[in-house]
């Protein structure tokens, strides 16, 4: 439990240091143009992988993301990984719907590099960032004291990289923009996961 307070402590702080930097420029912060076109470089300015991983944090796609997510954490950590899912996917609904009525940080612009969709609303926090930090965090969050599962967490390291590098090379988001809310979506996690672990199941006993 210690170590889930502490992690939690230090996601929140990265976050909250990140969040206020790119409040404070309204744009992109240092390195935030050149990793934007690097990308788009390289996969070209509207990849059609790229548009198929946002759809899968919207919805309908989004409930298979999070029946993925609560299989790997089933796998990893048993039933409380998979209650954590739900709850660290509910906790990043309500942050996103809480900095979007409090804040307004501009997308990238056209001008600057290519966007493969136009959007007028804010680019922090991201709701991709937020669902696959969290969801897939949980995976990254657990230590089960009985298996290995590295190879899960190699997934859900691949997954939230792929997911931000999909939303950046698209225009949706600056780089800085996703490593906050992916910093956030993590928080959650271990958020949910604290709470996940105080559960005891009926009849166990306290030692």
């Amino acid at each position: 439990m210690r170590r889930t307070t502490l992690s939690l402590a230090i996601l929140i702080l990265l976050s909250l240091a990140l969040g206020v930097a790119c409040f404070a420029a309204q744009g992109p912060l240092p390195g935030d143009v050149d990793v934007t076109l690097a990308l788009q470089s390289a996969f070209g300015p509207a990849p059609a992988w790229a548009e198929w991983l946002t759809e899968t944090a919207k919805p309908p796609l989004v409930v298979v993301t999070l029946i993925a997510g609560a299989g790997l954490a089933w796998v990893g950590a048993g039933w409380r990984g998979a209650l954590a899912v739900a709850l660290a996917f509910g906790l990043s609904w309500l942050i996103d719907k809480a900095l979007r009525a409090l804040i307004f940080v501009p997308r990238p612009a056209a001008d600057v590099v290519e966007i493969a969709s136009a959007s007028g609303s804010s680019g922090l926090p991201s709701t991709f960032g937020l669902v696959f930090g969290s969801i897939f965090g949980v995976v990254l969050m657990a230590r089960p004291k009985s298996r290995n599962i590295a190879p899960l967490q190699i997934i859900a390291v691949i997954l939230i990289t792929l997911g931000a590098a999909a939303r950046v090379v698209l225009g949706g988001h600056w780089p800085s923009q996703m490593l906050v809310s992916i910093l956030l979506g993590l928080a959650a996690a271990a958020a949910a996961q604290g709470a996940a672990n105080l559960i005891r199941p009926q009849g166990a006993h306290l030692y």
